[in-house]
């Protein structure tokens, strides 16, 4: 299908009192604002020259404009349309969203405007949007992929069918469930239960509240707060060359903040 296909957008009902008529009048600054309207809703998110290739024709009956639409454009306009129909914006465009909103808003504050939009070969079901229409969005967050590390105390672990690690983050109460297979359980040389322990997760973060859920373990090992003497050496060592060139240590300090010594 080659052929361009048509929507008819309409607006009707009374401005100052005044019917809205495509040939008898309609208000200069609501022809524009609608209009513009239209304009978005066709063109979606899109910031092409998409509307270079579109031909309008105005209509009576109130308000009425039918807009030939390219093939190319058609289909998303037209997914768009029927979930606007059906009452759903799950997944339309933002840019259309935002102009559904706005008339409907209009439509709550004067009962007296409807606006409509239409596939005239019947690609969906006309769009009614008045003082009564509802339209609900269901909220699709995309939760964030995260990678954490857990100190805290193992209260159980493994489970005949649903492997998992219960571990209690230190300074907190709760009690979390961390996903498991049985091999990384028969792996851990020591039984960690009632014990301090690292463990390593992935989870699910929720992009707005930064929320966890969907606990799954990578690795576990005993908490050994300790840092081992060789390592303590190491850092006094590497230190001691660091001040070496000073003299005198106190003063230097001193001097960097800006008082006397002596």
């Amino acid at each position: 299908m080659n052929e361009p296909q048509s929507l008819e957008f309409s607006l009707d009902g009374k401005v100052a009192g005044k019917p809205i008529s495509a040939t008898k009048g309609v208000p200069f600054s609501k022809f524009l604002e609608y209009n513009e309207e239209v304009r978005s809703f066709v063109q979606g998110s899109d910031r092409k020259s998409v509307l270079h290739d579109l031909e309008v024709q105005v209509e009576e009956g109130s308000y009425l404009l039918r807009l030939l639409i390219p093939v190319g454009l058609f289909g998303s306009l037209l997914s768009d349309a029927a979930k606007v129909a059906a009452g759903d914006l799950s997944g339309v465009d933002e840019s259309r969203v935002r102009v559904v909103r706005k008339w409907q808003s209009r439509a709550k504050m004067d009962e007296s405007l409807v606006y409509g939009l239409r596939s005239p070969s019947g690609a969906f079901a006309p769009v009614v949007i008045n003082a009564k229409s509802e339209f609900s969005a269901v909220e699709r967050i995309k939760w964030l992929p995260v990678e954490r590390y857990l100190i805290g105390e193992i209260m159980d672990w493994g489970g005949a069918q649903a492997v998992n690690v219960h571990i209690r983050p230190r300074n907190s109460k709760e009690v979390l469930i961390v996903a498991a297979t049985p091999d990384q359980i028969l792996a851990q040389p020591d039984n960690l239960v009632y014990r301090k322990a690292v463990v390593h997760v992935k989870a699910k973060r929720h992009p707005h509240t930064g929320e966890l859920d969907d606990y799954r373990l990578l690795a576990i090992r005993p908490y050994q707060p300790e840092v081992p003497e060789a390592r303590l050496a190491a850092l006094f060592e590497k230190g001691s060359k660091a001040w070496a060139a000073v003299p005198d240590a106190a003063a230097w300090v001193e001097e960097l903040r800006g008082g006397t010594h002596g």
